[in-house]
């Protein structure tokens, strides 16, 4: 029995020792022990087994530095290391660790040299130091590097985030990016240049398979160079054929540099952090992607995962707060650590490891949260440390315990590694540069966590959503360009009848235009690159143009009217249904400017709006915002394309239909039973013709006597064989084909020019008879005037 209450204690014991271990250690205070490396940012930390190689970096001037250090994990103090053939000075190069391999470094910002030194690191590959002595002081002495334990930052708003002293960018601007890329074999204790990167850049992140006893994969994404940022993402190891990594050659590329406008794949960026789950799956978290010919946020905290063998990218649900240049690696597990105990110095060769039964899980830590363009972004406690799950695809914000020293400061550009201490997994962080006040680091910690103690871990708080300057740019924007300006657009164009239309019109785009300079101010701010590096991608380009011209148009606007005469006037026209005519009057505006101003500030109004929509569609694009607000946007900007495209057909047609009926003119009815009113004579263009003249017999028991001279009658008109006008049985000498007659009208002729004091036209009467010659009918041609008309011939 005792046996049993014996063992069952014995168990509880292990357990509490491999559970609850999330966890800070401090391992060197950056001031006492051994060669102390200098504070730095930027560089590059390797895992040895037994030791932590430290490569590089950028002083607090922003020079950078081409020294090596190794850190003796079981002796517990620095020492400088000399190689024959080192890498040129340089920071901000991407790196990565394998235990079994060595340590990948690639590109940079630096210049060139190297030196020929003696290096005391080659004794330490035959000599296995027996045990881990800590140094007494870090026990005892605090550090002005260590933080205390309480929950948050104590951040000075005056020397810190709300005045961001440090631009990173001007610096990088004196230094050339590297192409070169170099590895530091862990057995031979030797710098050897290998595959070169197709681009030269810098503060790029790189990531190596997780603990491979075998050559790993290395991959190597993104970065800057002096004027451009980079989408690309290459590889090393296992899938370049033939591949050596003492030789040069240049890596093979699994993701070109493409274009920022696209929701499939992350946008081109630096500053992220990167780290391989397994030899399958690459994890990308934040970073900064705005400048050097992209845009986007900065910081970001956008997820990705990528499948190496789909070459498929997934995009991931996001929680942690935004970060840039922060810690991120994969944890190994106890079993993992103890394998490395075992095999000691034949650990190099890369016997049999393996990460046991864990689940892959990453941890991230540190980086900066806050910039200018920031306006809250939920600082994390001292104590959060946010922890990754591949088989949940999902991030967790956890609680971690401090060292009886403390907390770290929170840090960027800080050097980091996953390995192990005193056979426990976790992560190694070295120095950086403060984000309370700017302060350059050279502590050395270490976080004691295996993936199921980051998982088991006490939750610190719930997903973040930052809010900053450039979300305000593109909330005032879309205001501006998708709501305000269509509605105002709208007015003016196509609510003519309205009584309010002007003075609607102009105060929508007034209050239009003042968003706009909101937001094209907003956006300015938010920029953290030079502006010359900043605005030269196709939104930062178009939204320039489409400022300047809204500034035009308004100013076009007050010039029309303020400065330009209106009057209201009245548009007649003409409708006909069927056999009704009817007669409608419109009231509308009419400017004095109507003709060139009229037109140019259409146009310009329409430009505007066009550019607009289309630079917002670019805009969410570059904010890598959730699907679901793209899918929401492109259905809301087709719907609103459809209805100014179909307004402006409909009032196209109905222009054309008014101007039709505007042409009718309404004609006053009067009674012509014989048909022959000047309006009703139907004129031809064909010659006329002439028809025989035939004489007829004169009619008997008339009382009237006969013309001497037949000559003069027109026998060629017929004749009614009835009359009705008192015993006159001649009709009106009227032919249904037209004669010529002299001074006749004819298609080569018109009407003679006679002098009249103004034309007018004269109502058809019916007049009265002077005399037994005339008839009931009419009795002149056509087309003459009274005066000049001359009676026709009858015959008795």
């Amino acid at each position: 029995m005792k046996l049993l209450i014996f063992i069952h204690f014995f168990l509880l014991f292990i357990i509490s020792i491999h559970s609850q271990q999330f966890q800070w250690t401090l391992l060197s205070d950056g001031q006492i022990g051994g060669d102390v490396p200098t504070p730095r940012r930027d560089a590059a930390l390797g895992f040895d087994s037994s030791f932590l190689i430290l490569y590089g970096g950028r002083d607090q001037s922003g020079m950078p530095n081409q020294d090596t250090f190794a850190f003796n994990i079981l002796q517990g103090y620095w020492e400088r290391l000399n190689f024959p053939n080192p890498p040129s000075s340089r920071y901000g190069m991407a790196f990565a660790s394998s235990p079994g391999s060595g340590l990948y470094i690639f590109g940079g910002f630096g210049i060139q040299g190297s030196s020929q030194n003696y290096n005391p690191y080659m004794a330490y590959g035959s000599s296995g130091l027996p045990g881990y002595k800590k140094s007494p002081a870090v026990k005892t002495k605090r550090s002005p590097n260590v933080m205390n334990r309480q929950n948050y930052n104590n951040m000075n708003m005056n020397t810190g985030y709300g005045n961001y002293r440090y631009n990173d960018d001007r610096i990088d601007e004196n230094y050339y990016p590297m192409q070169d890329a170099w590895f530091l074999n862990y057995m031979s204790k030797s710098w050897q240049e290998t595959q070169r990167s197709q681009y030269g850049r810098g503060l790029g992140s790189a990531a190596a398979s997780p603990y491979s006893s075998g050559i790993p994969r290395v991959i190597y994404s993104m970065g800057k160079s002096r004027d451009w940022l980079y989408s690309t993402v290459e590889t090393t190891g296992q899938v370049t054929s033939g591949y050596n990594q003492y030789s040069g050659g240049q890596a093979a590329t699994i993701m070109y540099d493409l274009s920022s406008y696209s929701p499939a794949y992350p946008h081109a960026r630096y500053g992220h952090s990167t780290t391989l789950l397994t030899d399958n799956h690459l994890l990308l978290y934040g970073g900064c992607l705005s400048g050097y010919g992209k845009g986007g946020p900065c910081p970001s905290k956008d997820t990705w995962l990528l499948h190496l063998d789909r070459g498929h990218w997934e995009r991931l649900w996001e929680c942690p707060t935004t970060k840039t240049g922060a810690a991120m690696v994969t944890l190994p597990s106890f079993s993992l650590c103890a394998s490395m105990a075992r095999q000691g110095v034949a650990f190099g060769a890369g016997a049999g490891m393996s990460m046991g039964n864990e689940q892959p899980v990453a941890v991230l830590w540190g980086g900066r949260e806050f910039n200018p363009s920031s306006i809250r972004s939920y600082i994390s406690p001292l104590d959060e440390v946010a922890v990754f799950n591949l088989n949940q695809k999902e991030w967790m914000l956890k609680k971690a315990r401090p060292s009886e020293n403390g907390y770290p400061r929170q840090r960027e550009g800080a050097a980091y590694v996953a390995g192990c201490f005193q056979n426990t997994p976790g992560m190694f962080v070295f120095g950086g540069r403060s984000v309370s006040d700017g302060q350059l680091l050279s502590d050395l910690w270490f976080l004691q966590a295996s993936p199921q103690d980051a998982l088991n871990a006490q939750r610190s708080r719930g997903c973040i959503y930052p809010f900053s300057y450039y979300h305000l740019h593109g909330i005032f924007q879309f205001f501006t360009y998708g709501i305000i300006f269509p509605i105002g657009y709208i007015v003016g164009r196509h609510a003519g009848t309205l009584k309010i239309r002007r003075p609607l019109h102009m105060g929508l785009q007034l209050f239009g235009v003042a968003l706009a300079i909101c937001g094209f101010a907003f956006g300015v701010h938010s920029v953290r690159a030079p502006s010359w590096l900043h605005f030269r991608h196709a939104h930062a380009i178009i939204g320039i143009i489409t400022f300047i011209l809204t500034i035009i148009q308004f100013l076009a606007g007050v010039i029309g009217a303020f400065f330009i005469g209106r009057h209201s006037v009245k548009n007649e026209g003409f409708t006909e249904s069927g056999q009704k005519v009817k007669h409608e009057t419109f009231a509308y505006d009419k400017w004095g400017g109507e003709g060139v101003w009229r037109i140019a500030h259409r146009i310009l109004g329409s430009l505007v709006l066009a550019l607009g929509l289309v630079n917002i569609s670019l805009g969410v694009f570059l904010a890598v915002l959730p699907l679901p607000v793209w899918i929401i946007w492109f259905i809301y900007m087709g719907f609103l394309v459809l209805i100014l495209v179909g307004m402006e057909i409909a009032a196209l047609i109905r222009r054309g239909s008014a101007h039709k009926g505007a042409s009718l003119k309404l004609q006053a009815r009067r009674e012509d039973p014989k048909g022959t009113s000047q309006s009703s004579l139907k004129y031809t263009d064909d010659p006329t013709q002439q028809h025989p003249r035939a004489v007829p017999t004169p009619r008997r028991g008339m009382n009237r006597v006969p013309l001497n001279d037949s000559s003069a009658r027109d026998n060629s008109l017929p004749r009614r064989t009835g009359g009705s006008f008192g015993g006159d049985d001649m009709s009106p000498l009227i032919t249904h084909q037209r004669q010529q007659r002299p001074n006749d009208v004819t298609s080569s002729a018109g009407l003679p020019d006679y002098q009249r004091s103004h034309e007018r036209e004269y109502p058809m009467t019916t007049r009265k008879k002077s005399g037994p010659s005339e008839s009931g009918g009419f009795d002149y041609y056509v087309g003459y005037a009274p005066e000049h008309e001359q009676p026709l011939p009858y015959v008795d």
